[in-house]
């Protein structure tokens, strides 16, 4: 169960006294405040709901107000955010005083009285305070999504198939709040019709895996000179040239895989089942694949382990070890 599940199973009506949202994924604590305050029907203009930024608030006023009986009906509603003091970022806006008005209001709650908190890091489990509210609160925790997890999200949140969901996932580096925007991009262009991966191909801009795709194309047609400067490209935009071999190692390890698998005679299919990989990665993958042979794969390779080993071992320049490897792996035959 993910952390979205949870909230689904929440409703106004069974909404918990105490919610903790906290974590370090700042897509997703947005994506939860989002939904949270939405099943709870926050609105700033109802007077009896109240929220505070702590770090731009009035600390006193925050915590009378959480100490007040209802006004204004029979419940009522405070949002908490930015209570540095129980995470373990070293930063405060409580004094000692007010946390200990805090920890007794946890004590000994109002029944009226329903709280959120809204914490920006992760909380700290040493602190006597945040082992009350993690007694009573239901925690939310933002963790960051493993790709199955981003996947049944976005496919029941959009709508989309999972195909399609799985590709925008493959070309957003599966980055929650890159994912979330490449969907509504894609819808856009998609306008009412049916999403198509190739509406995914025109509407997302090139992830780094798709730049690699470009490398390799380049590699084999020889084309040198576009090779490097895809790579300069690469590393001005903040891409690190160790974290680019392993991509490019990676994908010359599935070309050998799916080189094998395609001696034994399988089929697109099996070749998915097999190797566990996205139907349209594997589209990506299969031309090249055709056009390679074995040994110079086994070649290719080589070269890419002997240059991982050489940069991490600090043989030479990392920037340059990468250059005389584009230079190498182009003049393969």
């Amino acid at each position: 169960m993910t952390v979205f599940d949870q909230v689904a199973q929440l409703s106004a009506d069974n909404f918990p006294q105490f919610t903790a949202i906290f974590g370090e994924d700042e897509a997703v604590i947005s994506e939860l405040k989002t939904q949270v305050l939405d099943k709870v029907n926050f609105d700033p203009s109802d007077l009896s709901q109240s929220y505070f930024d702590l770090s731009a608030t009035d600390a006193d006023l925050a915590l009378e107000e959480l100490e007040s009986l209802p006004f204004f009906g029979d419940k009522m509603l405070v949002v908490f955010e930015n209570l540095w003091d129980l995470t373990t970022a070293k930063k405060s806006v409580f004094t000692d005083k007010q946390i200990a008005r805090l920890e007794n209001f946890l004590d000994n709650p109002l029944a009226s009285t329903t709280v959120i908190f809204i914490f920006h890091g992760k909380l700290d489990g040493k602190r006597r305070i945040v082992k009350k509210l993690k007694k009573r609160a239901l925690e939310l925790d933002a963790t960051e999504l493993k790709i199955p997890e981003l996947t049944k999200y976005f496919v029941s949140s959009s709508g989309l198939k999972p195909a399609i969901i799985a590709l925008i996932i493959e070309k957003s580096n599966a980055n929650f709040a890159i994912v979330k925007q490449n969907i509504e991009l894609v819808r856009t262009y998609a306008q009412d019709r049916e999403v198509t991966a190739a509406d995914v191909e025109a509407a997302v801009p090139k992830s780094l895996s798709d730049n690699i795709f470009d490398l390799t194309d380049l590699i084999l047609k020889q084309q040198l000179v576009k090779a490097r400067s895809l790579v300069s490209d690469l590393v001005l935009q903040g891409e690190d040239e160790i974290k680019l071999l392993a991509i490019l190692t990676n994908n010359f390890r599935l070309y050998y895989q799916i080189k094998l698998l395609l001696d034994k005679h399988y089929n697109d299919r099996q070749i998915i089942e097999f190797l566990k990989i996205n139907p349209f990665r594997l589209k990506f993958l299969m031309a090249p694949a055709r056009m390679m042979t074995k040994d110079f794969i086994s070649q290719a390779l080589t070269q890419l382990i002997d240059t991982d080993f050489k940069i991490k071992t600090g043989q030479a320049d990392k920037k340059l070890l990468l250059d005389l490897t584009l230079i190498r792996l182009s003049g393969i035959k």
